[in-house]
């Protein structure tokens, strides 16, 4: 049997909303109930996966999406709005297992999935 898929795109950073803890919790339930999980980091949800956060108040992001990795979820972030923040391939500024890519690899995903489900403003 195929095993279903599901794609969540997060436009919006860490620690000013809760989009992004609310991503990294519905992927841990999706992979608990079998599915593959897909992570579309767009706009500001490209400061996510940042290496070397220090956050004082709240969990950290870039650990907390580690974990999603290493449990087979696949992250990527749009090349556009990566560098346009000043995020570059060639400095990884990024954890680990995150591949900065072009949006359009975004349409295949959707294409793939069996649900979809956009976190942001």
């Amino acid at each position: 049997m195929e095993k279903k898929i599901l794609t969540i795109v997060v436009t919006e950073g860490p620690y000013r909303y809760q989009y992004a803890d609310i991503a990294f919790e519905m992927a841990e339930s999706a992979i608990q109930n079998g599915y593959d999980v897909r992570i579309f980091l767009y706009m500001d949800g490209t400061h996510i996966p940042k290496r070397n956060q220090a956050p004082q108040s709240f969990p950290n992001s870039a650990e907390r999406l580690r974990s999603l990795v290493k449990k087979g979820v696949k992250v990527t972030s749009c090349i556009r709005c990566s560098t346009a923040r000043g995020y570059t391939c060639s400095e990884r500024p990024y954890i680990n297992g995150v591949e900065i890519k072009s949006v359009y690899d975004l349409g295949e995903w959707v294409k793939d999935s069996h649900r979809v489900i956009t976190l942001g403003c």
